[in-house]
């Protein structure tokens, strides 16, 4: 009688669950990584308080470089930074700050340059540009020696955008009433302050034209909500970097805005002047 011959088997049983699903077990599906926030973005602009769309008080090609060359500095310092909470991202911020506020000027500049003005409203707008620059220019030569004068110039000149300049040139002729004295040394003539008068009213309009631009007035806001987010960043990182290099003067004092340090210390210069001749005031009338 043959023996009978067993085979092994040697195939393991199948999971039923297992066959029924093409998942390995343990196996998650993985949700997408949340977005970091990024305090540049047009959302969290907007998301800033009313108070953060007022014009700058600085030119923003000026603000720009300043934001610029403080990331530089920033960066160069970093270690010694971080140690009193200046951290590396923080600087990071304010070089990507100063990229996007320079976009972002170029985007209003854009939007301010596609509103829709007549022909004749161009030519009196860019007559009115002009006007502006030969009045503060002519400003600056002619009150070179005059500290107060210089910084009521740099006051006008702030800014950007039609009503800005419509404002700039009602301005300058009241500062040239003030200066008439120093009208000899310049190019700028009588006809020149009648003509920015005149410009002044012409353009009311069209300011308004621009002022009402959705496209336009989205651009110049976002800009303004830029400026002044990036100078709040800029402002803790100036006072860090005073304090950390405060046994450093030199160093001490490149974290210092050249453009305000320059305003105020004339400023002062004005405010002494007044005082001063206020007091020449009183005392010629005893």
């Amino acid at each position: 009688m043959p023996l009978k011959r067993t085979v092994k088997n040697t195939s393991k049983p199948t999971s039923p669950k297992a066959s029924s699903s093409g998942k390995t077990p343990g196996s998650r599906t993985k949700r997408p990584a949340a977005q970091p926030h990024d305090p540049t973005s047009d959302e969290a602009l907007l998301a800033l308080a009313p108070t953060y769309a007022a014009g700058p008080d600085m030119p923003v090609s000026v603000a720009e470089r300043e934001l610029t060359s403080l990331a530089r500095l920033a960066h160069a310092h970093a270690a010694r930074l971080a140690r009193i909470g200046i951290t590396p991202d923080k600087v990071a911020l304010l070089a990507r700050f100063a990229r996007r506020l320079g976009a972002l000027e170029k985007a209003w500049q854009k939007a301010r340059g596609a509103v829709q003005l007549t022909s004749a409203q161009r030519r009196l707008r860019d007559e009115a540009e002009a006007l502006d620059a030969k009045l503060v220019a002519g400003g600056r030569w002619g009150c070179r020696n005059d500290p107060a004068a210089q910084a009521e110039l740099s006051r006008i000149a702030d800014g950007s955008g039609l009503a800005d300049t419509i404002q700039d040139l009602r301005d300058l002729v009241d500062f040239w009433s003030d200066h008439e004295s120093a009208l000899g040394v310049t190019d700028i003539t009588r006809k020149d302050l009648e003509r920015a008068r005149a410009l002044a009213d012409a353009l009311e309009d069209a300011a308004a034209n621009e002022a009402s631009d959705a496209s336009a007035a989205h651009a110049l806001e976002l800009r303004n909500r830029a400026f002044w987010a990036a100078d709040e960043l800029a402002k803790e990182i100036r006072e860090g970097g005073r304090y950390a290099f405060r046994d450093q003067p030199k160093l001490a004092a490149r974290f210092v805005s050249r453009h305000r340090a320059t305003l105020n210390r004339r400023s002062r210069l004005k405010a002494k002047k007044a005082e001063t001749d206020a007091l020449s005031e009183q005392t010629a009338g005893i």
